[in-house]
């Protein structure tokens, strides 16, 4: 006869399992390519492009204002660390890759920068309602990257992910014995082996889409980030909030020059275009069109300094000097 405790005992190890099933199957399905629709308020905050004190420590280059911090809910323990979401606001949409977090934020909202801030509101209302969701981001054929915390070792490993299409959900590491073992990731965006990996090492990464790829023979490198020549796979239902291939050859067509400029800069096209240019505040200072006779922009009023180009939704860093 089966005693009771033994029956209680089965059905709970199956609840167990269950409910780990059943988050590991949200976690997936939370980044999958324009699916879940998050609701909240889009907010924006000081810069921290050139830096990578982000709560994701993730490199931001000086030229880049295309990023957001999540609230921690969203954030989900650094899962969502170099992810690319869509927000959509009142007067505009954007794409932005999550580098930091938001704890003073609810849970759907977005701290973002305030020149991504300025292409969906007016910067002025400060606080507005937005939708957004996850969606790859647009590398152009980038190879994921690895990078070794400065104190790695094969006694104590802490690896971090660059150049992803996707959020990154786990990543484990194969043991002397052939076996795969799961490593803990920390708030700040590395994964951890305390009892360090051996190295060369093979690792095994998942998306939030639930793709896995492996990466073999991966030596313990401090001075440069290890090229996995690897990279997530795109669904073609992905597509839709990137830009397109015919899109990005005819933006390659459009050439600025100079850029340090002074006075003027000349934008070669093709065919006729329009422009914008904002400063590092998100504010706009010129508007115009430019043909293949009509080339020049005049910018001998402007403060020294650094602008930002947009010309069909393709940002150009302009440097005045």
């Amino acid at each position: 006869m089966i005693s009771s405790f033994f029956i209680f005992q089965h059905i709970s190890m199956r609840l167990y399992f269950l409910s780990i099933f059943l988050l590991v199957h949200s976690i997936i399905l939370a980044q999958d390519c324009n699916n879940s629709i998050h609701k909240g308020e889009g907010t924006y905050y000081d810069s921290i492009a050139g830096t990578s004190s982000g709560n994701c420590s993730l490199p931001i280059p000086s030229t880049d204002l295309m990023y957001a911090a999540l609230n921690t809910a969203d954030y989900d323990g650094s899962n969502a660390c170099g992810a690319c979401i869509s927000v959509t606001g009142p007067s505009g949409k954007v794409i932005l890759r999550v580098v930091d977090r938001c704890p003073e934020c609810k849970e759907g909202d977005v701290d973002m920068t305030e020149f991504a801030f300025s292409r969906i509101a007016a910067v002025i209302d400060g606080r507005v309602p937005i939708s957004w969701k996850y969606v790859p981001c647009a590398l152009q054929q980038k190879n994921i990257k690895i990078n070794f915390k400065e104190g790695s070792s094969p006694y104590w490993t802490a690896i971090q992910f660059r150049d992803i299409e996707f959020g990154i959900v786990t990543m484990e590491y194969k043991t002397n014995e052939g076996s795969w073992k799961l490593v803990n990731r920390v708030l700040f965006n590395f994964f951890i082996e305390e009892s360090g990996i051996r190295s060369p090492m093979d690792l095994r990464v998942t998306s939030a889409n639930g793709e896995s790829l492996i990466f073999e023979n991966v030596p313990i490198d401090l001075s440069k980030d290890y090229d996995t020549g690897k990279q997530f796979t795109i669904k073609d239902s992905c597509n839709n909030d990137q830009l397109s291939t015919k899109s990005f050859k005819e933006n390659s067509k459009t050439v600025i020059y100079p850029n340090p400029a002074s006075s003027f800069f000349h934008i070669e096209t093709t065919r006729p275009l329009t422009y914008t240019l904002y400063d590092t505040k998100g504010i706009l200072v010129r508007t115009g069109t430019v043909t293949t006779t009509n080339k020049t922009v005049l910018v001998k009023d402007l403060t020294r300094g650094m602008y930002y180009l947009n010309i069909n939704k393709s940002i150009t860093p302009i440097i005045l000097q």
